[in-house]
């Protein structure tokens, strides 16, 4: 196990910024809007979205009901917005943690330098 050194202190206060957390906490709220069940547990809004994409591919697809065109694609790009949007905050809260683990000690690595630098 590596010793943590007032050095390595310095990296870690020179390479990452804590509040960093908060905006992936942030992000955790905008999925949670978007995926989390609604008043007296109804499933998220996209799970019907998909299901009423479903239901008008089927007709435009399946059964050539063309007329339904127009709304089975305005629900797909809406759908699409939604799922970047959430893509967006996934990224973000990985970049947040990478930002993190990277200024993670190398095993293989030893911080010690002498007895008296090391953090308790």
């Amino acid at each position: 196990m590596p010793q943590y050194t007032q050095e390595y202190y310095q990296k870690l206060y020179d390479g990452f910024e804590t509040t960093q957390l908060f905006g992936a906490v942030e992000h955790v709220d905008i999925l949670r809007q978007r995926l989390s069940d609604g008043p007296n547990l109804r499933p998220p809004q996209i799970r019907d979205d998909l299901h009423r994409l479903h239901q008008l591919a089927m007709d435009v697809v399946n059964q050539g009901q063309l007329t339904q065109c127009e709304e089975m694609f305005d629900l797909a790009f809406d759908i699409e917005a939604h799922l970047f949007t959430m893509l967006e905050s996934v990224e973000a809260i990985r970049k947040t943690m990478r930002a993190l683990t990277d200024l993670a000690p190398d095993p293989d690595e030893d911080y010690e330098e002498n007895g008296d630098d090391v953090l308790d």
